[in-house]
């Protein structure tokens, strides 16, 4: 026992480094969270509750096969299940019987609910890939934030490792008498400013770690170790698509807008069913049955014997005899023929068996408002259907057009969050210059830096928040999600 938990734990281990050591990519995060998000596995049990839906209804279109049987035993006053007679003895009885039936005729109502079923069986597909598609999303978005704060930190380290390198030069020139002393507060206070940027944006990176890991149902204590691929610089020539294209070839391939035309013909056979209600029904049935008795006595001829005679009252002639031994009386043999109970198997398959068949015949008259009920709410389903499957296309398509302005706003702004970090980084540079001469003090050098580091972050963010939203165009017109 113990060299078993050994050898488990052991596999554990190595499992568990094993997950560490690899590296993960964007595609291997999609395909691990499509694989074992629990969320997702849950939108697939809607399939699969549709499936075995679909599996009841066709199976309507057969006839039902039935079974029945009881065993009894009784005293006193009893009814014999055989004779239906009083009879005051025990009886010990057993009855069987097999039933069938089938729909010839119900308003098309089953053919109906097989279309129906089929439909939704579609709807639920389709609603599985949409949650699937939410999830990639989810999934990229978190991997794009990993990168975006990694990014960050890196740029913050930079400042801090500047502002340091200048902290060190100024408090020398304090010693060397050339700065006054009080230049070394501001630089101190510089250095914190960036030791905070860096802590937040590690902050924000384990926030995205986290996320990433929960769509993944990856345990918090698990290493992922990211493959940070080179992003490209953000430019407009990414969206040589426009924004209707994007939507017409969205609309003919996004699961949620195929989900809501499937919920639109399975509505539209849902009033078909409820219509069926005016309909007479027609069903066949047949049955057959058996029954034993512990009372059913049947004579063994056989073994008859003939025990006397006895007279049986008439006479020849016209003169009633008066002595009894008269030759005139008419006699005959006095019988004796003894009985046997059959066999169970004998009064199942032969004595007892009948038959049986039937043609039923329902009309419906009057359901005091109920099927019209019904066929008005289904017309209302059909027309909530239609709606939202309208809807669902004027959210796709307004999603999409700010997803393309999102996108064409985000490469302009990085272009032009570029030229200002490029600049910033040239007046920094001098204002360095300017400090170390003592031509500018602390205070407007540190706020130089300042203004560097908040163009240097925002450049960052536009870049990963236009190559976020050129994804998601890139999802909507059905290519592959990858980071080049």
């Amino acid at each position: 026992m113990f060299k078993q938990c050994l050898l488990a734990t052991a596999c554990l281990l190595v499992a568990t480094s094993s997950f560490a050591q690899q590296k993960w990519n964007l595609q291997r995060c999609v395909q691990y969270a499509i694989e074992n998000n629990v969320g997702l596995k849950i939108n697939k049990l809607s399939v699969d509750a549709n499936q075995s839906t679909l599996a009841q209804s066709n199976a309507a279109r057969l006839p039902n096969l039935n079974i029945a049987g009881s065993q009894g035993w009784s005293t006193g006053r009893n009814i014999d299940p055989r004779t239906n007679q009083f009879v005051d003895r025990s009886v010990w009885s057993n009855n069987w019987s097999v039933n069938t039936g089938v729909t010839l005729f119900n308003g098309f109502s089953i053919n109906n609910t097989i279309k129906q079923s089929q439909y939704n069986v579609q709807a639920a597909q389709f609603d599985y890939e949409r949650t699937k598609n939410d999830l990639v999303l989810n999934v990229v978005n978190a991997y794009l934030q990993i990168m975006l704060n990694k990014e960050l930190i890196e740029t913050a380290k930079i400042q801090l490792q500047n502002t340091t390198e200048q902290l060190d030069r100024t408090l020398k020139l304090i010693e060397g008498g050339r700065l006054a002393e009080a230049n070394k507060y501001d630089l101190i206070s510089q250095q914190a400013n960036d030791e905070l940027r860096i802590v937040t944006a590690e902050n924000n990176m384990n926030i995205a770690i986290v996320r990433l890991k929960q769509l993944l149902q990856v345990p918090m204590d698990e290493v992922l170790d990211l493959e940070i691929p080179q992003i490209q610089e953000p430019n407009e020539s990414g969206l040589a698509a426009t924004s209707a294209s994007i939507y017409e070839t969205a609309e003919t391939s996004q699961p949620i807008v195929k989900n809501a035309d499937a919920l639109i013909k399975s509505a539209e056979f849902g009033v078909e069913i409820a219509k069926a209600n005016r309909y007479p029904i027609v069903t066949f049935g047949a049955n057959i049955s058996s029954v034993y008795s512990s009372l059913t006595q049947l004579p063994i001829l056989s073994q008859a014997t003939v025990t006397g005679v006895r007279n049986t009252g008439t006479f020849i002639g016209d003169v009633v005899p008066t002595d009894p031994n008269d030759s005139r009386w008419v006699r005959t043999p006095v019988v004796n023929v003894p009985t046997e109970t059959p066999s169970m198997f004998n009064q199942w398959l032969d004595q007892n068996i009948r038959y049986g068949a039937s043609v039923n015949l329902q009309i419906p008259i009057y359901s005091r408002g109920q099927v019209k009920n019904g066929i008005k709410q289904a017309t209302i389903q059909q027309e909530r259907a239609t709606l939202q499957a309208q809807n669902v296309r004027n959210q796709l398509r307004q999603t999409i057009e700010q997803a393309y302005v999102d996108a064409k706003g985000a490469a302009k702004t990085y272009q032009a969050n570029k030229v200002r970090a490029n600049a910033l980084t040239e007046s920094t540079r001098i204002a360095e210059q300017r400090f170390t001469l003592g031509a500018i003090n602390a205070v407007e050098y540190t706020l130089s830096k300042n203004n560097l580091a908040i163009a240097q972050s925002d450049m960052v963010r536009t870049k990963y928040e236009y190559v976020f939203r050129l994804k998601v165009l890139d999802f909507y017109m059905g290519k592959e999600i990858k980071l080049d």
